[in-house]
């Protein structure tokens, strides 16, 4: 774990326990699969499907080995098993507590040695026809009682005597089969989900009250708050963050106080409200917030504070508890030093883009094809645009005459998000279009926001200043020159012939180029 705990190869000091980082995030964890009890997971779903008496060659060839001489619950013996062996059996008594039969016909539940009831567990089988012996065959036909002559034979006399005065009137069949159920699942049925969370799952765990699962619940489902963010106040609510304070409990040694402002005490809460370059970060954002009177531990306050704001507020408050803490940890490590507005900046900054972001991977509604209209020429156009940004967005046209390849074009260029790079590229074909005459041509696009656009279904609703520019010279352009013979439409990407082929060229090679014969790889 050193890439929580560390810095690369070297391990530092663990500021969260291991156990908490493996915790489900439904329990206020960090959700990592703990890799020991997810092997038993694996044994145990193995030993669910040898309890249930799959048909399975894995399964039939583990009963025959193991199962020959003893019933799988009264098996105990480890030595001279194989590994795997070992850790099933191993892993058995957490499982039986957790699986019960329930009562159908009774043909396939064994009488002895299945937890059909809490009788089960005080009547091993000593042999092999005990073992046969089905919970059918203890009934009288009718579903009238008990068997006694039956019981008397397996049981003895006290023994039977115990069952009959324990469960008087037996169990009730039916025409149903019997069926294995898991009791830690809704619907019965063994899952390695159910059986994950069972093994990680601590008894003596304090639940959470509303508030506390409310904000965990807000910060690990939220779509406005980035990864990144998530984790990091995830930390801060677990007391988790290096500051004087953390540090000090752990090392023992008595508190420094604030790097920056030299407080007495350095807390998580101290960093990121009330030091008094934070306190003029909050009071100078649109919160207006006055912090020197607020709460001392931090995920109340948090609590308190996300109470009554909608999505987008709690985002822009992530947002800016993310850029006070990462100033403050500039100033103290490399000696960097910011006001406020670029605080804010930053912060306003990263909202902006995510929001472009999240703009950019709406799904839309399926939009059905109208009829290809008739023309003489015809433009095909793609975009292709990676979220890294390094290296652009590339564009490519092709023009066709009746059927016939007249010119394609690939180029390189900057663009904010995939939208982006549509326009660009529907505005360079137009351009150059307009430049060679052609007076008659349809665009096809298999962006279906561009068409969207093109054609005044929709109106703009764009985040970046400079997409929102193009975007509106590109229709301006469109409805300036536009002729009564060109058209717009729209085709599915798979339609497309230039789709994942020019565009990407065009982007990895950092290319421009005009031709008029495709690559190889087209033909």
């Amino acid at each position: 774990m050193f890439f929580f705990w560390g810095k690369g190869n070297e391990k530092m000091m663990p500021l969260v326990a291991w156990s908490k980082i493996t915790t489900p995030k439904s329990l206020r964890g960090l959700g990592l699969k703990d890799m020991v009890k997810f092997s038993q997971t694996l044994h145990m779903k193995t030993l669910w499907a040898i309890a249930k008496g799959d048909n399975s060659t894995w399964v039939q060839i583990l009963t025959a080995k193991y199962l020959h001489i003893s019933d799988l619950w009264s098996c105990n013996r480890t030595t001279r098993f194989t590994p795997l062996w070992r850790a099933i059996m191993e892993i058995k008594p957490l499982l039986r507590d957790h699986v019960k039969w329930q009562i159908g016909d009774g043909q396939t539940c064994k009488a002895m040695g299945q937890s059909w009831h809490d009788l089960w567990s005080h009547f091993p089988p000593n042999n092999a026809a005990q073992r046969r012996v089905t919970l059918a065959q203890l009934v009288q036909s009718g579903d009238r009682g008990w068997n006694n002559q039956k019981l008397i034979e397996l049981f003895g006399f006290n023994g039977a005597l115990y069952i009959a005065m324990a469960y008087p009137n037996g169990p009730t069949l039916n025409h149903r089969n019997d069926r294995l159920v898991f009791t830690y699942t809704r619907n019965g049925q063994f899952s390695i989900k159910g059986a994950y969370l069972m093994l990680v799952s601590n008894p003596t765990h304090t639940p959470a009250d509303a508030t506390a699962r409310r904000l965990y619940k807000l910060i690990w489902h939220s779509k406005n708050i980035l990864p990144r963010i998530r984790l990091f106040l995830w930390r801060a609510m677990k007391e988790a963050l290096p500051v004087d304070a953390v540090l000090a409990s752990r090392l023992g040694r008595h508190h420094v106080g604030c790097s920056i402002c030299g407080h007495s005490q350095e807390t998580t809460t101290h960093v990121l409200f009330k030091c008094p370059k934070a306190q003029q970060v909050w009071f100078s954002s649109d919160f207006g917030l006055r912090t020197d009177g607020l709460l001392d531990r931090f995920q109340e306050l948090l609590a308190a504070l996300v109470h009554s704001l909608d999505a987008q507020q709690i985002s822009k408050l992530a947002a800016i508890l993310w850029h006070v803490w990462k100033n403050r940890c500039k100033e103290v490590f490399e000696g960097r030093k910011t006001n406020v507005q670029q605080t804010l900046a930053a912060a306003h900054s990263l909202l902006h883009t995510l929001h472009a972001a999240n703009l950019t991977f709406i799904k839309q509604p399926q939009l059905q094809e109208a009829p290809q209209p008739t023309t003489k020429y015809s433009c095909w156009l793609d975009a292709s645009w990676v979220h890294t940004g390094q290296h652009g967005s590339g564009m490519a046209y092709a023009l066709f005459d009746s059927g016939t390849l007249v010119q394609y074009r690939m180029k390189h260029a900057v663009s904010s998000f995939p939208f982006h790079a549509e326009l660009l590229t529907f505005k360079m074909a137009i351009t150059e279009l307009l430049g060679m005459r052609v007076n008659d041509c349809c665009f096809f696009t298999d962006c279906i926001e561009l068409h969207k656009v093109i054609n005044g279904t929709t109106s703009l609703s764009i985040v970046d200043w400079q997409a929102y520019y193009d975007a509106t010279d590109t229709v301006l352009l469109w409805n300036g020159n536009i002729k009564q013979n060109w058209y717009c439409a729209h085709v599915g990407r798979e339609n497309n012939c230039l789709a994942n082929h020019l565009t990407k060229l065009a982007r990895t090679r950092n290319i421009n180029y005009v031709g008029f014969t495709f690559p190889a790889f087209l033909m």
